[in-house]
């Protein structure tokens, strides 16, 4: 019996290829490489005998067999989806996929408060060090950063990312008061992305070119570069929504007034599907009531 079956690991791999036209998007999306997804796929054209897509430079195109294929995979994922919610988790549980600095600064000390508030629905949260992306298999809901242009999924602005510099009120004190935005030369700058995208887009956006905006030390998460700003290391740029209570606190001070706005922020997504699940819609307007935000003009989902 199912002696025909491909390896479904493989098979998932190349739904998700499929489905975005890149093997790098459905890496992203099961939070494996695109090497991981390419290796995958490989070894299910190895079970069939026959190339699924057509590889050129930068995009890839579905063969004829590849095309016969998807639409079964898609509808069997999708099934298979829905039954084990179904039977084994139904609106009850709700599987979450978190950024980390939201889950660390936001979601993790109010999750207590939803619970004795809301003992029927069980909050699963799970933290991904791909922000961006939103695994709807897997997930129930997702907390992620982007700039809202999901068009599978249904979305709503949680917070709206703002970017100010901010440092420790002790290293004011050691390095000087900063009277013009040239003066972050002696400073360390610290970097909440690897990419170092963000130091440059502030620096341009104050109009400054003497400054190297991609100095300085990079880290996988806003929350590590901020808390390293508290510690006394440099001046890291942080996001209103999430650091306003160091702020608040005297944790953190900003010695410039000049939020940037990227046009980006955290989002709360879910498949079109299941938004309107009870235990979704429960822990969805829950979120919305106690989340950060800057700006929201449609605060309900």
């Amino acid at each position: 019996m199912y002696r025909h079956l491909p390896p479904l690991n493989a098979l998932r791999a190349f739904e998700a290829a499929a489905r975005h036209g890149s093997f790098t998007k459905a890496g992203a999306e099961l939070c494996v490489t695109q090497g991981a997804i390419s290796r995958q796929v490989q070894k299910l054209e190895q079970h069939l005998g026959a190339p699924l897509f057509v590889r050129e430079v930068n995009t890839i195109e579905l063969t004829d067999l590849g095309r016969t294929i998807l639409p079964a995979a898609t509808t069997a994922f999708g099934t298979i989806d829905r039954a084990v919610e179904s039977a084994g988790q139904g609106d009850g549980v709700i599987r979450l996929q978190v950024a980390p600095t939201f889950a660390v600064r936001c979601l993790m000390p109010r999750l207590a408060a939803f619970n004795a508030k809301h003992a029927a629905v069980e909050v699963r949260p799970s933290i991904t060090l791909h922000p961006e992306a939103f695994d709807p298999i897997s997930f129930d809901l997702g907390i992620v950063y982007g700039d809202g242009r999901w068009p599978s999924l249904h979305a709503v602005l949680l917070a709206e990312e703002i970017l100010v510099p901010v440092c420790a009120p002790e290293s004011i004190a050691r390095l000087g008061p900063l009277n013009r935005i040239s003066g972050l030369s002696k400073w360390v700058l610290l970097h909440t992305t690897t990419d170092r995208r963000d130091w440059p887009r502030w620096l341009a956006h104050g109009g400054c070119e003497s400054v190297d905006g991609y100095k300085g030390p990079a880290f996988e998460t806003l929350d590590m570069a901020v808390r390293a700003a508290e510690d006394g290391i440099g001046m890291a740029l942080g996001d209103l929504s999430l650091i306003g209570a160091d702020i608040a606190a005297g944790k953190l001070v900003v010695p410039f007034d000049l939020p940037l706005r990227t046009g980006r922020g955290t989002y709360l997504v879910c498949s079109k599907e299941r938004r309107h699940q009870q235990g979704i819609s429960i822990f969805s307007e829950w979120l919305l009531d106690i989340s950060p935000v800057t700006q929201r003009p449609d605060k309900r989902p």
